[in-house]
């Protein structure tokens, strides 16, 4: 029999395997996984007899248990898609107790297995996975079968509104984003619970929202079904139109439309206009509003002529569902992090939406893009996280979102393909600062790894020994590009740079490597200049993000490494450096 464990403990689900064989003299065949959308995907595409899932598989990034009963239904009703309920084993959290409105809701989807209270031992799991408790075994507890959630109540913590509140401040003022955010928030919380927090948005945003927003607008009034009249009407010609021709009719048809409203807060959406008369009828116990609409004529057609002229495109266009990771990776004060700060901001510049991913062990992102600002470390320490379960709350200036965590915090609790399809989902390049500690999935998942290397030469066997481990691991060499920072002209070449990365060599210079071919792999030189220097250490200290004042030199071969990542200006067509060596040779320590 082959069983899929939704376990977050490997020795819990070795325990329950060798309980099972004890007892039942049978050795499973099983899989454990540790994050609830790899458990959905381990059973669309494996074969499974069973499936046991532990509720608390992964740690929640909210306390709003209504938002994590909605997510967790959600979840299963998609298991149930693709995978016979009945197999499947449910260890619930210590808060359900079987015939509460959570488990009926399972129990409606065909889920009867569910092990609550003392029930949930390596005993009772082995003998549910030998046998699936049937309907009739527990349908006593489901009599009264409800469908609203307990806890879909109107309570929000104090914590998750300042949040929100902190993420629209965060927007400094620009509205372009209000709708959107409030969109994304709306998912995670019940109407009633809307209702509160919109109580504690700043005023910009809810009078923007209200103009703006349908979900918003809802929530402040229930529309009944609209009846649509056609009527005549006689409609009092414009005295511009008397001026210009007395001589012509103003009788027209209009279109009127009564609409039917159950107000709770009148003052929100009473808005008087020229072209609408409100009628007030007072029935009670509520208060009722006919509101009549009238449309405006019907203005007369303008015909334009429109000239055809054939454009010929000389470059290279982008498609719109172009999407893109690159991995960042060096050696320490190589300037990494510098590099992805510098494209990052002329991409999002040029209204191309970016992310920052930093999955560093230092974290500088989260230290420059923060600088002594509470509300913003908040949702940049928290933004990680929630790419990890599927959620997309990044720390936004205006294309740019960075996500981060604070600085030391262990990155193998991150699900690395559920934190990059939620970044890509919502911008279209992904920059990823990595370390040669980052976990290797990132390195998988990404299309390029551009390798930052100074002109200290020392950092060369770090990269070496690096780039090694990926390739003994499966990833590809093809994906290495090469960004030689800081360059100064001097007896040391970037192809001497080049050739010595291009080769694994041992320290006792007995064992040798060739990790690429030195001769074809893309490279690009990013000079040195002291007053760069200056600005950029000015930048950080003030954060001001001013890479265009820059010297012409540094902007132009930023722009060519920019255009090989997202062709803005024809970069598909321009080739990156490369040269041609006459001799092979062993990497950098073997010319010593």
């Amino acid at each position: 029999m082959k069983i899929l464990f939704g376990i977050s403990n490997d020795d819990t689900v070795r325990g329950i395997i060798q309980f099972y064989a004890d007892k039942y003299g049978e050795k499973l065949e099983y899989k454990n996984v540790y994050y609830f959308k790899q458990f959905l995907q381990e059973l669309v595409k494996g074969e499974y007899d069973r499936a046991v899932l532990l509720e608390e598989l992964e740690k929640f990034p909210t306390n709003n248990l209504a938002q994590i009963d909605d997510y967790l239904f959600k979840l299963i009703d998609s298991i149930t898609d693709t995978f016979d309920a009945k197999n499947l084993i449910y260890i619930a959290s210590d808060r359900r107790r079987l015939g509460d409105e959570f488990l009926s809701k399972l129990f409606n989807l065909g889920i009867y297995t569910v092990l609550t209270g003392q029930d949930r031992t390596k005993g009772k799991v082995t003998a549910a996975i030998n046998k699936p408790y049937l309907k009739k075994d527990v349908k006593k507890y489901y009599d009264k079968v409800v469908g609203e959630n307990v806890y879909a109540s109107e309570e929000v913590s104090e914590l998750e509104i300042q949040r929100i509140i902190n993420y629209y401040k965060n927007q400094n003022g620009v509205v372009d984003k209000y709708s959107e955010i409030f969109d994304r928030i709306a998912v995670q919380y019940t109407d009633e619970q809307l209702r509160v927090i919109i109580n504690f948005l700043p005023l910009d945003v809810r009078n923007y929202l209200k103009e703006h927003n349908e979900k918003y607008k809802s929530l402040l009034i229930k529309i009944e079904p609209v009846e649509v009249q056609v009527i005549k009407e006689q409609v009092p010609a414009h005295p511009q139109e008397e001026k210009q021709d007395k001589k012509e009719a103003t009788t027209k048809e209009v279109k009127q439309e009564i609409k039917t409203v159950e107000i709770k807060k009148p003052k929100e959406i009473i808005n008087e206009k020229n072209d609408a008369k409100i009628i007030e009828i007072k029935k009670e116990p509520d208060i009722i509003k006919q509101i009549v609409v009238k449309q405006a004529p019907v203005q007369k057609e303008v015909v334009t002529q429109v000239l055809e002229k054939e454009v010929v495109k000389s470059y290279y266009e982008v498609p719109k569902d172009y999407k893109k990771a690159v991995c960042f990776v060096g050696a320490q004060k190589v300037g990494t992090t510098f590099c992805i700060n510098a494209i990052a901001t002329t991409l999002a510049k040029s209204k191309i939406k970016t992310a920052i991913v930093d999955v560093t062990r230092k974290r500088d992102t989260y230290t420059i893009y923060t600088y002594d600002h509470a509300g913003k470390r908040n949702i940049a320490a928290e933004s990680l996280r929630y790419a990890s379960n599927g959620m997309n709350e990044p720390l936004i200036y205006d294309k740019l979102s960075i996500y981060t965590g604070m600085p030391g915090e262990d990155r193998k609790m991150y699900n690395a393909p559920v934190v990059l399809d939620t970044v890509k989902q919502y911008n279209t390049i992904t920059l990823i600062d990595a370390d040669f500690s980052t976990p290797i999935d990132y390195f998988k998942l990404c299309q390029e790894i551009y390798l930052v290397q100074d002109m200290n030469v020392l950092n060369i066997s770090q990269i070496t020994m690096f780039l090694r481990e990926l390739k003994s691991r499966g990833v590809a060499m093809n994906k290495i590009r090469i960004i030689i920072n800081k360059h100064v002209k001097c007896a040391l070449t970037a192809k001497a740079l080049i050739d010595g990365i291009a080769t694994y060599t041992s320290y006792d210079l007995q064992m040798y490597d060739e990790l690429f071919n030195s001769s074809s792999i893309p490279y690009y030189i990013l000079p040195f200049n002291e007053e760069n220097y200056k600005k950029y250490i000015e930048m950080v200290y003030k954060y001001s993000n001013k890479f265009d004042t820059f010297s012409e030199d540094f902007k132009e071969s930023l722009k060519k490494i920019i255009n090989t990542i997202y062709p803005t200006e024809g970069g598909v067509n321009i080739q990156s450096k490369t040269y041609t060596t006459s001799a092979k040779k062993k990497g950098f320590f073997s010319r010593r």
